[in-house]
C-alpha cells in the first residue's frame, strides 16, 4: 500500500509536470501567434508591393507595349498542326481553341483601348494559310461579338420589362391604398414593385455592365494585327 508520502510525492510531481506542460502549450500558443502575425504582415507587404497600378503599369510596359504604345503577343508555332486543327477542312477549317486562349490569356491583363499586335514565330505558312489564319482569328471574335451583343439586347430588354413592372405594380399600389384601401392587396403589389426595379437595377448596374466589359475584350482582339515571322527574322532579332 502507498503511504501518505509516496502519495504526496506524487501529487508534487504530478503537479510539476502538469504546470510544465501548461507553459510549454503556452509558449507554443505564443510561438505561433508571433508566427502567424509576421506571415501576415509579410503579406500585406507583398499585396501592397505587387497589387498597385505603378507594378502593373510596369509589368505591361516591359511585357507587351512598343514605343507605338501597341501591344506585342509572341506565339511560337512549330508546325502548322500546333495551331490549324487538323479534324477540321474544306469551309469548315478551324483553329484549336488554344491559340484563342492564349491570346484572350494575354490581352486580359491589358486596358481595352491598347492595340494587339499578334506574332506568329517559328513556322513558315504559306500565303494561303496566313490568310486562312487570320480570317480565322476574325471570323471567330465576330461570332463572339455577335453573341456577346445578343445577350446584350437581352439582357437590356429583360431590365425594361422589368422597370416597366415595377411602374405599373406601383401605380396598382397607389390605387389599392388611395382609393380602394385594399391593404393585403397593396401589400403584394408593393413587393411585386420593389422586387421588379431590384432586378432591374441589378441588371443594369452589375450584369450590363459586365457585358459591356467582355464586348470591349472581344472587339479589342477582333482587331488584332496579325503577322508571320519566319526562323530567320526570328533568330535576327
Amino acid at each position: 500500500m502507498l503511504n501518505k508520502k509516496d502519495i504526496c510525492e506524487d501529487i508534487f510531481f504530478l503537479s510539476i509536470f502538469v504546470d510544465f506542460c501548461r507553459k510549454l502549450f503556452d509558449h507554443g500558443i505564443i510561438y505561433m501567434v508571433i508566427v502567424m502575425e509576421e506571415f501576415k504582415n509579410r503579406m500585406n507587404e507583398k499585396i501592397k508591393e505587387y497589387s498597385n497600378d505603378k507594378y502593373l503599369s510596369g509589368y505591361i510596359n516591359n511585357e507587351f507595349t512598343t514605343n507605338d504604345s501597341d501591344a506585342d503577343i509572341y506565339l511560337k508555332v512549330e508546325n502548322k498542326d500546333e495551331i490549324i486543327d487538323k479534324r477540321t477542312i474544306r469551309n469548315q477549317i478551324e483553329l484549336k481553341d488554344d491559340v484563342y486562349t492564349y491570346l484572350e490569356k494575354k490581352s486580359s491583363m491589358l486596358d481595352n483601348d491598347i492595340p494587339i499586335n499578334l506574332h506568329i514565330i517559328g513556322y513558315e505558312f504559306s500565303s494561303k494559310e496566313q490568310g486562312i489564319i487570320k480570317h480565322l482569328i476574325k471570323e471567330h471574335y465576330s461570332i463572339e461579338l455577335y453573341k456577346i451583343q445578343k445577350e446584350y439586347k437581352k439582357t437590356r430588354n429583360k431590365a425594361i420589362n422589368l422597370i416597366v413592372i415595377g411602374l405599373v405594380c406601383l401605380l396598382i399600389y397607389l390605387y389599392l391604398v388611395l382609393i380602394a384601401e385594399s391593404t393585403v392587396m397593396s401589400e403584394i403589389f408593393v413587393f411585386l414593385f420593389s422586387f421588379s426595379l431590384w432586378e432591374a437595377f441589378h441588371s443594369i448596374i452589375y450584369i450590363i455592365s459586365e457585358i459591356k466589359n467582355k464586348r470591349e475584350s472581344i472587339t479589342q482582339n477582333l482587331l488584332t494585327n496579325v503577322d508571320f515571322v519566319d526562323k530567320g527574322e526570328d533568330k535576327k532579332e
